[in-house]
């Protein structure tokens, strides 16, 4: 069953679209909604990943460091 915005709907409605197109429109209009929450949800698993990343990054970073330190001290 396809989601529609019910209020969408009703502006439509109050401004003489006929129904097919306002229903039409609310669904195409929910569906971009979901659309954009599912992209909303992936930034925020990639930015998990990226915050890992450079924890990963900060510690190679030290490592390195503290064997240069090492070799030349």
């Amino acid at each position: 069953m396809t989601t529609m915005i019910s209020e969408v709907y009703e502006a439509f409605k109050e401004a003489n679209v006929s129904d097919a197109s306002a229903r039409a429109a609310a669904e195409a209009i929910a569906a971009y909604e979901a659309r954009f929450a599912n992209i909303d949800l992936k930034i925020e698993r990639m930015d998990g990943r990226l915050t890992l990343v450079m924890w990963q990054l900060a510690i190679l970073i030290g490592g390195v460091a503290t064997l240069i330190i090492k070799a030349f001290a």
